[in-house]
């Protein structure tokens, strides 16, 4: 079997387990009315996106990388602040140590890296978060990744769900792990204007529940 057939055919339980609810290690359970599984070149966005599979099910993005990825909803608007960007993650397989959460304040992502700039906001599976930046070609450190007792680690299989939000204003920008928050930073050392969605490191298969990207003051 080819490496992208193999992937093709993981992508797929990928979107099963998504489109039922259903964890792994439970029984499953009937499903009624399960959400098809679509492509997802009509809804998100990726770059790059050669060795990247998507697909979407329900309001749960499902993706596999190769290389690391950023995503965004090829619908979505810039936004100014105030703002909220928050969505579940679960990662179903990738070493411990590779990064996936939240991207904002984003411009020239559908070019190469050089012209791109953002913001993101990072967990992995040994329970540290991280707050970084591109500015093209450099990606200065805001936060450093920092062990937080709020994340859910990686089990012996797979991570467990952790909910990630960004509450953005004027003045800063407040990052929240399962409705806690982790830290906050003044908005000079961010990005705050323009697009959101994911970012993902390399060889990871995650899926992504709920994202939603709100203008107006946080609630």
């Amino acid at each position: 079997m080819t490496l992208h057939r193999m992937r093709s055919v993981a992508l797929a339980a990928l979107v099963i387990l998504a489109a039922c609810g259903v964890e792994r290690g439970t029984e499953r359970q009937p499903v009624v009315d399960a959400p098809p599984a679509t492509p997802a070149a009509a809804a998100w966005r990726a770059n790059p996106a050669a060795g990247v599979d998507l697909a979407v099910a329900g309001d749960s993005l499902v993706v596999e990388t190769g290389p690391h990825t950023i995503l965004w909803p090829a619908a979505g608007g810039e936004l100014a602040p105030p703002y909220t960007v928050r969505a579940v993650f679960e990662k179903r397989e990738g070493r411990l140590h590779e990064g996936y959460g939240l991207l904002f304040g984003g411009s020239g992502l559908d070019g190469p890296e050089a012209g791109q700039v953002y913001s993101y906001f990072l967990v992995r599976g040994d329970g540290a978060f991280l707050v970084k930046r591109r500015q093209g070609m450099e990606t200065p450190v805001v936060r450093d990744w920092t062990q937080q007792a709020a994340l859910n680690r990686d089990g012996e299989e797979t991570g467990r769900p952790n909910e990630l939000e960004v509450r953005v204003t004027e003045a800063d920008a407040a990052f929240f792990v399962n409705g806690t928050e982790v830290a906050r930073v003044p908005a000079a050392e961010l990005s705050l204007r323009g697009l959101a969605g994911v970012r993902t490191a390399h060889e990871v298969a995650l899926v992504v529940r709920g994202f939603r990207a709100e203008p107006g003051a946080p609630r």
